[in-house]
């Protein structure tokens, strides 16, 4: 009796965590995993400006090491 109960509340326990499980849509996502899939807004847009911001970064460390004779 006692081992029928609890396999009866291990199975409502399961049924009731599942749904939490359920994925969320694309919108409520972070914007890493956004990016990641390609579905931010004006995704093209966004990665030229990343790209950009990379290319500065690197033109900068390339005068530094060039100032300082590396």
């Amino acid at each position: 009796m006692k081992l029928k109960l609890s396999r009866y509340l291990l199975v409502a326990i399961t049924l009731l965590v599942l749904p939490a499980c359920e994925q969320k849509p694309n919108a409520n996502r972070q914007n890493g995993v956004r990016d990641a899939l390609g579905a931010r807004p004006y995704e093209e847009m966004r990665d030229a400006a990343e790209d950009a911001g990379d290319a500065v970064k690197q033109t900068g460390r390339d005068l530094k090491d060039a100032v300082n004779g590396y």
